[in-house]
């Protein structure tokens, strides 16, 4: 065997690398998005959580959140509740002071997402 046919070999076997794992990638499947709803100040309001496997259980890596309350006060709440949801991966928090009825709002809805996850 020359260096040459090796070397051929080497390039072939690389291209077939490269080819099984952009297949792989294409096929791994991506994030669970589940989307609740629950009472905000001025109305509805809507958790999108993404999900995926971790072990047995799950690992929520972004937490979306569209509501209709008062921006000066809500959207603060909102960016705690989404840190603390990513942080401590459930929906158990105390209601950030001054928007009570957003806090409420989001853990109804993430708890109903997990909840849904999870059957």
């Amino acid at each position: 065997m020359n260096i040459e046919s090796l070397r051929k070999k080497l390039v072939l076997a690389f291209i077939v690398i490269g080819l099984l794992l952009g297949i792989y990638e294409v096929n791994k499947p991506g994030p669970l998005v589940v989307e609740e709803m629950g009472n905000g100040y001025n109305g509805d309001l809507t958790v999108k959580l993404e999900i995926k496997p971790k072990g047995n259980g799950i690992k929520i890596i972004g937490v979306d959140i569209t509501h209709q309350d008062t921006p000066p006060i809500a959207n603060p709440a909102i960016e705690t509740l989404k840190a603390h949801i990513l942080k401590n991966q459930n929906a158990e928090f105390d209601a950030v002071s001054g928007a009570t009825y957003t806090s409420e709002g989001v853990r109804e809805a993430t708890a109903k997402a997990l909840e849904k996850v999870k059957h």
